[in-house]
């Protein structure tokens, strides 16, 4: 499914997530100018779409979007087949790690030191 998103991009105008499918996906600016990326994997989308920061691309697709979402609202989280995916992933709501990172300016070597 493709999906758009409303973090804001590093300075290469890139958002990166990686997905539970261990799959690093690239949102970059699409025709319109939205970050958009195509999501392969479906527990992937659901966790995205729960984020709240992420929607679909294309109309045709908030129906299965809604699916997605309603069926991830297990209240043990955990998979039909006993895999605990809150072990592995860590936190599905927080937001990847460029949208807290500032900017850090590179340090000037300083002065070598003396030999004496």
């Amino acid at each position: 499914m493709k999906l758009q998103t409303s973090i804001k991009p590093r300075r290469d105008g890139t958002v990166k997530v990686t997905g539970q499918d261990r799959q690093t996906y690239v949102f970059v600016a699409d025709s319109d100018g939205e970050l958009s990326c195509d999501v392969t994997d479906t527990a992937t989308v659901a966790s995205l779409l729960a984020g709240g920061e992420f929607w679909p691309a294309n109309p045709e697709d908030h129906e299965a979007a809604m699916a997605l979402t309603v069926a991830g609202d297990d209240e043990d989280d955990e998979p039909a087949d006993g895999d605990d995916l809150a072990d592995d992933v860590g936190d599905l709501n927080a937001l990847p790690l460029e949208a807290n990172t500032p900017p850090v300016a590179r340090r000037k070597p300083g002065p070598k030191p003396k030999v004496k």
